[in-house]
């Protein structure tokens, strides 16, 4: 018998209308891990609208379930933009109010980067080039240098949920470069984690996206040991 939730209790802050990660995540956790949706308001997907998110938090924290044991603010633009000291305090907001761990979607990509070897990348994302050049400045803090990038200037979460497959693989592919140890897709709104496999197989490198870096950081902190899920890339094939 599966006991629901026994290794994990996962809140998961997402914004309102990213309805991406519920899926992918709940399709490849092990029962042990149950996930619990918190939902945060987000108009725009914009450096005023993401700091106007950040000020919903405590509305949100307000409606996380009880007995949670570890916390998730699952936005990557909403924890790069104003850089990692100001994304600490997001984290331990939420550690203060909850009284458990919390991550963020940056954190578990620099994470995940490290823990493949990859220093110097390509960066794809659905956002504007301003937000592309804060995502590209946190990155070079913690020592990961973006080679080149592409980006689709979408400022809508709906609008991002909804970039298929053929759009996301000629960004990549505007982003491409010998130079790039590897690949990231950013923005946990993009349909990624079942297209990573396939696009490792034609680019030839490591692709990691956010919602794979997240999940693959939660199972970790989780302890549910080597992750080695097959089929989503090498990230989650490794484990951790």
């Amino acid at each position: 018998m599966v006991l629901y939730g026994v290794r994990g209790r996962v809140a998961l802050i997402v914004p309102h209308e990213d309805y991406t990660t519920e899926y992918e995540f709940n399709k490849l956790a092990p029962g042990e891990v149950a996930f619990y949706t918190v939902r945060i308001l987000l108009k725009s997907v914009s450096r005023e609208g993401l700091m106007e998110m950040s000020r919903e938090l405590d509305f949100a924290l307000d409606r996380t379930p009880a007995r949670v044991n570890l916390a998730v603010y699952h936005c990557t633009s909403g924890t790069f933009i104003l850089g990692p000291k100001w994304e600490e305090e997001i984290l331990k907001k939420i550690e203060g109010r909850l009284n458990v761990a919390s991550i963020s979607t940056m954190r578990s990509v620099v994470e995940a980067l490290k823990y493949l070897g990859l220093n110097k990348i390509s960066l794809v994302t659905p956002y504007t080039k301003e937000l592309n050049d804060y995502e590209s400045n946190y990155l070079l803090q913690f020592g990961v240098k973006v080679i080149k990038d592409s980006y689709l200037s979408l400022t809508s979460s709906e609008a991002m949920c909804s970039v298929e497959r053929d759009e996301l693989k000629q960004l990549i592919e505007r982003a491409d470069t010998s130079e790039a140890q590897g690949i990231f897709i950013s923005c946990t709104g993009l349909k990624t984690m079942g297209l990573i496999d396939e696009f490792e197989e034609t680019y030839r490198k490591p692709i990691v996206s956010s919602n794979s870096a997240t999940f693959w950081n939660v199972l970790r902190l989780c302890r549910i040991g080597r992750v080695n899920i097959r089929g989503y890339g090498k990230l989650l094939m490794m484990g951790g």
